[in-house]
C-alpha cells in the first residue's frame, strides 16, 4: 500500500513543480490539451492496476490458473460495482444537503 501512496506523491510533487516552474501557463494547457487523451488512457491504466493489485493483495487470490483469474475478475466486477454505487451515495447524500441554508447565530 505504500508504494501506491509513494507513486501517487511523486506524481503530485512532479505536477506541482511543473505547475510552478512554468512562466507561461499557457504553454502548460496547451501541452495537457495536446496529451489529454494520453493522460486519460494513463489515468485509467493506473487505476486499474492499482485496483487489481488491491484486489490481489486483499483476497490473497491466485493468478496461475484460469480459475483464479476468473474468481478475481468476479471479485473485481463486484469490487467496481461498490465503487460505483458508493459513489452514488456519496453524490446523491450531497445533493440532498441543505447547501444555501444560511443562518445567523450568534449565542
Amino acid at each position: 500500500m505504500a508504494v501506491e501512496w509513494l507513486v501517487i506523491g511523486v506524481l503530485v510533487v512532479v505536477l506541482l513543480v511543473v505547475l510552478f516552474k512554468s512562466q507561461d501557463l499557457l504553454f502548460v494547457s496547451a501541452l495537457f490539451k495536446k496529451y489529454f487523451f494520453f493522460v486519460i488512457i494513463a489515468a485509467i491504466v493506473l487505476f486499474f492496476a492499482f485496483s487489481l493489485y488491491h484486489i490481489h493483495t486483499t483476497y490473497d487470490t491466485d493468478l496461475t490458473s484460469f480459475s483464479g483469474i476468473l474468481d478475481v475478475g468476479k471479485i473485481y466486477l463486484l469490487w467496481l460495482k461498490g465503487v460505483f454505487v458508493n459513489l452514488g451515495d456519496v453524490t446523491g447524500y450531497a445533493v440532498q444537503q441543505d447547501w444555501f441554508n444560511i443562518t445567523n447565530s450568534t449565542g
